[in-house]
């Protein structure tokens, strides 16, 4: 028996099992073309620019969520796992069956760690070397639309502690003009309640969560959607085409979109021509999933690395590398989904 019969039984387990929807149709459709060698299962890449949809209710605490940032231990290489390998596209389309199976809470909850290695120097002339950050950030939404922001800073960690040594073992560096420190101890975890009914962020354009319920859960409809939401990013230097595959992939883990819209954002990233699987690896907490690698944006060196349970269609890490200025950044994702649990401080790791 091939992987893919695997697959095929695992989508269509039994001859009189109820039908399990549109997207494990399409599932076994796709997977039963991969044996007659149907060209549209070649591997694909993803193009991903930098940046992250999330909760907004006033510029200062966008700052506050995206400027603090602080350390964990070091960022481990990618290593093979178990996960069965398949084609590209069927590996996409798994997750989407999957994802129309999601369930359903009371608050919508999207945790986070951010690692940055930056690549500016830290520390004296003779005695410099890089810093590695990290912070935990949280999003949380009700059903009523209040929301949320937590945040925990935690300790900074120098790569070189030789010459961190030689700098006198600071605990503490400056972040930079606006202000606030790195510290090697970490920091308290703050809960903020947002004020007014904010809203969530897709591309640039700002969504209710009854705006965000009515998005089209077929993926050429949702491309068009994804379209319009980049053409209202000014900052956004690419083409529209260039965005789309970030645009979708935000819907996967960052946005409280259905299952079904879920489903059709795989399904569409399946078809960008970028899109390129890259095969069984772990994340940075070791949990094992498929690496999805992609160009950030049209003429950049930066690369972009998603990492999925396909199993689950959950969302494991997004990896950013060789962005000018700005260094290396991992992005753990430790929730993403409806929760009935209260919002909270984030924990301390």
């Amino acid at each position: 028996m091939t992987d893919i019969d695997d697959l095929v039984k695992a989508i269509d387990p039994a001859p009189h099992a109820p039908d399990q929807g549109p997207g494990a149709r399409d599932l076994r459709e796709a997977i039963m073309a991969t044996r007659a060698g149907s060209p549209r299962t070649a591997w694909r890449r993803l193009p991903w620019w930098a940046g992250a949809a999330g909760l907004v209710a006033a510029a200062t605490v966008t700052a506050v969520l995206l400027g603090q940032v602080a350390p964990t231990s070091p960022l481990p290489p990618a290593a093979t796992t178990g996960v069965t390998s398949l084609p590209g596209r069927s590996i996409l389309l798994a997750a989407a069956a999957k994802a129309e199976a999601a369930p359903e809470g009371a608050y919508w909850r999207l945790s986070q760690l951010y690692t940055m290695r930056w690549p500016r120097p830290f520390g004296k002339n003779g005695s410099t070397y890089r810093l590695e950050t990290s912070n935990l950030a949280e999003t949380w939404m009700a059903g009523d639309g209040r929301g949320w922001i937590g945040r925990r800073q935690l300790a900074a960690r120098p790569l070189d502690t030789e010459a961190w040594r030689r700098d006198g073992s600071p605990t503490e560096w400056p972040m930079g003009e606006d202000g606030g420190v790195y510290s090697t101890s970490p920091g308290e975890g703050t809960l903020t309640r947002l004020k007014g009914r904010p809203r969530l962020y897709w591309s640039a354009m700002p969504l209710t969560l009854k705006e965000i319920a009515a998005l089209p859960a077929d993926p050429e409809a949702l491309k068009g959607r994804a379209a319009e939401a980049i053409r209202r990013d000014r900052d956004f230097a690419g083409s529209v085409e260039g965005g789309l595959p970030r645009t979708l992939a935000s819907l996967l883990y960052e946005l409280p979109a259905s299952p079904q819209v879920r489903g059709a954002a795989y399904q569409a990233l399946a078809t960008l021509p970028a899109v390129r699987v890259e095969g069984p690896a772990t994340d940075p907490r070791g949990r094992p999933g498929v690496a999805v690698t992609f160009p950030i944006q049209e003429g950049r060196p930066a690369t972009g690395r998603l990492i999925i349970d396909p199993g689950t269609s959950k969302v494991l890490a997004f990896e950013v590398t060789g962005i000018p200025e700005k260094g290396d950044m991992v992005e753990v994702v430790l929730e993403s989904g409806w929760t009935d649990t209260r919002p909270a401080p984030p924990p301390a790791g």
